[in-house]
């Protein structure tokens, strides 16, 4: 039995084997595993193998042309093995499709991924073409291939996308090992994207190799490493390349960063680029560098390392800007100290910068569109923190040094400054030396609040400023604290800040008072700023004020008594100021009187020097430190009586020149015309004096009147020291009678002592002149009869005496010519 079924089984082979012997040919096979037509199969020492069509049922898929290699590499010595001759017209197979031809030794291959000419010489195969369609890759070499542990061995030269090398290579069991070398190439963007595509590289790391970096001429020194081609890991990965006349764009919407060369290193995983000669914008970026870390990890990040000293922060906010990193209204055209590292994460997409901005020379700063200077400036960027570790901020009116932090996550910060100099036009702020606190908030364009001053600010945009309590800055503000300004408010709008208006409210304690004497202490302003000048209203209307072409504050006041002494007057002003008045007056407090005028001038600036209209009269005062100087032309009566505080006078014109160190040393020259002297004590009391003593009656005479004494002409000559003032000449000429007088006045006790001599001109005189001899002795030369008046007491109480007998018989003329032979100039 068991003889039977091994003769059977003989037999049976027998038969397949003259069957195959014969050749066996099958036009068509469907199965469910395959399908297959003109078919051709015959056994001579080896199997012959033709086929026209087959196509398998499949669910195994190729993917890459390393991965067919592979396979081929694997049955190749099968092949050489048990095939004469085979010949696949076309196989196919899921999403492949191909053709095989083996004859003589000598193969070739044609698939969607792999073309190769081959020939066995023995244990190798010698290479004619090899292409490596998804790399567009050729090579031309030898291949050494071993069946039974399923790896190969290649050495030649290799081609791919413009690239040309040498290159070994060893595949075995789906790992690759291989190592480039002395490639040369125009361009790699071909060659990166189909090894992108074949290793799954991240596509951003891909772009920062070929996309953003760019160069005209690549050295692959070497390039070697270790691939799963199953899984498509790489395993490692090294090399050293060079590329010239190279340029990394940061980003499509800037500028690139040019560089003479880069040195490229593969190593542990990341590649380093190393710039050599980098610029930006045409300044210098030495000591740049740009790294990738973990190319085939899961936590790539790409390095920029950007380090210059010329570049400024204009330069470098760009960059920034790309990367959604905002350094705020901060700007500056200086080179300064830059070292920016940007740390780019792919997965999750994640951006970090860390830098920092330096410079210690005098150089622009920008905030907003505000222009200033800084000596300083040390700013690091800490991720999303500004920190000014040193910083200055200067202008033609401001030095403030301050440290802090800016959040730019949530826009807002704290900065700890120390004001230096803050000095605004018109002496409206003058702070120096004084350490606070500020608030920066740019989530609502750039607010600026100092608490300590109630200060709110917005400088972009549209510029506002407000301080809602005028009380905390009223200390710092010359303009304010010489206006004695106790509260108010103040804001601002604008397009800049140098056209812009605004308003304020202020009280104020600088005695003005209204035509009716009530108190002028509170009222609203509105003004306006422009690049002609400065405007400002009042409410009230009681005062404008504008610059003047000379740049000088222009302060227009109306129906205002404005308060004045000569400490304060006298004083050189911070202020510059003009005060021009109308239907207003002057409150002098040294002497408790009230001139009033129709129109005055008041400049304040080294001291006051002050011009009232009178219509046809003109008084100027001029006051400054230990100097004064009052002249006055053609005063009108009203003017005198101002200043005595009473109806003294009436009628006439007045003129007066005074010089001095101030009200309690000076001299003076007051002349009179065409006036009364009206109820003067001084008067009633020598009225009463010579109506008591008969032998003076004579001079009693018309010019003593109810209107006063008439006065065509009056002149005097006063100078004082102190509290003595010392009347060094006094002459009163009136149509029947004169009076001189010298002496002086104590203003501290009222004290009076004076000699004057009443000098009767016509009347007594014309009858006394008749007498023969008598004329003489009596009159004297002069024809005139005169007598001694003694005044003491006070000025309040003059007390009289005369020696009328001895002054008869002797004919003093001592007065009168002490009077008259004063220096010539005494009254000019």
């Amino acid at each position: 039995m068991k003889k039977n079924i091994l003769l059977f089984i003989l037999m049976l082979f027998l038969c397949g084997v003259v069957f195959l012997m014969q050749g066996i040919h099958i036009s068509s096979l469907k199965t469910p595993y395959f399908s297959l037509e003109n078919l051709y199969f015959k056994l001579e020492k080896k199997f012959i193998l033709r086929l026209e069509n087959l196509h398998i049922n499949t669910s195994r898929q190729t993917d890459s042309s390393t991965e067919e290699l592979e396979t081929f590499f694997q049955n190749a010595n099968y092949i050489k093995i048990f095939f004469k001759e085979l010949i696949f017209d076309k196989i196919s197979y899921e999403n492949n499709m191909f053709t095989l031809t083996y004859f003589g030794d000598k193969f070739t291959l044609d698939s969607d991924y792999v073309t190769l000419i081959a020939t066995f010489d023995g244990a190798k195969i010698k290479v004619d073409e090899l292409l490596l369609k998804d790399f567009d890759f050729r090579f031309n070499g030898d291949i050494n291939i071993d069946a039974s542990e399923q790896n190969f061995d290649l050495n030649g030269s290799i081609s791919s996308f413009d690239i040309n090398a040498n290159m070994s290579a060893r595949l075995n069991n789906g790992i690759l090992d291989f190592e480039i070398s002395d490639a040369r190439a125009a361009s790699i963007d071909d060659f990166m994207d189909s090894l992108a595509k074949n290793i799954d590289l991240d596509e951003e790391i891909k772009k920062w190799i070929h996309v953003y970096t760019k160069a005209k001429n690549y050295e692959i020194y070497s390039f070697k490493g270790s691939i799963d081609t199953r899984s498509k890991k790489i395993n490692k990965l090294d090399g050293l390349a060079h590329a010239s006349d190279a340029s990394l764009f940061l980003s499509p919407s800037l500028k690139g960063v040019l560089f003479k060369s880069i040195d490229i290193k593969l190593a542990n995983d990341s590649l380093n680029f190393t710039l050599n000669e980098p610029s930006f914008e045409g300044k210098s970026l030495e000591g740049s560098k740009v790294a990738i870390t973990n190319i085939t990890g899961g936590n790539s990040h790409i390095i920029v390392d950007l380090s210059s000293n010329e570049i400024s922060l204009d330069d470098a906010k760009p960059i920034l800007t790309n990367y959604d990193i905002d350094l705020g209204l901060l700007g500056s055209s200086a080179p300064t100290t830059t070292t920016l590292r940007l740390d780019i994460s792919l997965k999750p997409f994640d951006i970090r910068a860390d830098g920092n901005f330096a410079f210690n020379t005098k150089s622009p700063l920008r905030i907003g569109e505000a222009n200033f200077y800084s000596t300083i400036l040390d700013l690091d960027l800490n991720g999303t923190v500004l920190n000014f570790k040193k910083a200055n901020l200067s202008s033609d009116f401001l030095d403030i040094d301050f440290v802090g932090e800016l959040d730019l996550s949530s826009d807002k910060g704290t900065l700890d400054t120390h004001i230096k100099r803050l000095d605004l036009e018109g002496n409206l702020l003058n702070i120096k030396n004084i350490k606070t606190t500020a608030k920066l908030d740019l989530a609502k364009d750039f607010e600026l609040s100092i608490a300590d001053f109630d200060f709110m600010g917005n400088f972009s945009g549209k510029k506002r400023l407000s301080i809602n309590n005028l009380s905390k800055v009223i200390q710092y503000s010359p303009l304010l604290s010489e206006l004695n300004a106790t509260a108010g408010s103040f804001k601002l709008d604008g397009d800049d800040f140098t056209n812009f208006g605004g308003a304020f409210e202020l009280f104020f304690n600088f005695g003005l008072k209204d035509q009716n004497q009530n108190p002028y202490n509170h009222d609203i302003f509105t003004f306006l700023v422009t690049k002609e000048g400065f405007n400002l209203t009042s409410r009230s209307g009681n005062i404008l004020a504008k610059n003047s072409k000379t740049g000088k504050l222009e302060v227009f006041v109306n129906n205002i008594i404005i308060p004045i002494n000569q400490q304060a007057a006298s004083k050189e002003s911070k202020t510059n100021i003009t005060y021009i008045g109308k239907n207003s007056s002057l409150s002098l407090s040294d002497f408790n009187r009230t001139l009033n005028f129709k129109a005055f001038r008041a400049d304040f600036g080294e001291g006051l020097d002050f011009t009232g209209d009178y219509g046809n009269g003109k008084l100027n005062v001029v006051l400054k430190p230990n100097y004064l100087k009052i002249n006055g032309t053609n005063l009108p009566d009203a003017s005198i009586n101002d200043f005595l505080g009473g109806k003294f006078i009436s009628h006439g014109s007045f003129d007066i020149k005074l010089e001095g160190r101030d009200f309690k040393d000076f001299t003076a020259t007051i002349n009179a015309k065409d006036t009364y002297f009206l109820g003067l004590k001084a008067q009633q009391n020598l009225l009463a004096f010579l109506d008591s003593i008969p032998s003076l009656i004579i001079f009693k005479v018309n010019d003593f009147t109810k209107k006063g004494f008439e006065a065509k002409t009056a002149q005097a000559q006063l100078k004082r020291q102190g509290d003595l003032l010392q009347i060094d000449a006094l002459a009163i000429k009136g149509s029947n009678a004169d009076i001189y007088g010298t002496g002086g006045i104590n203003t501290d006790n009222k004290d009076i002592k004076m000699q004057l001599e009443l000098h009767l001109l016509k009347t007594a005189s014309s009858v006394i002149a008749n007498i023969p001899i008598i004329n003489h002795i009596l009159l004297g030369e002069n024809q005139a009869a005169s007598t001694l008046i003694e005044v003491s007491g006070t000025y309040d109480d003059p007390k009289y005496t005369s020696t009328v007998a001895v002054d008869i018989l002797s004919t003093p003329f001592n007065i009168i010519k002490n009077t008259l032979s004063l220096p010539a100039n005494l009254f000019k």
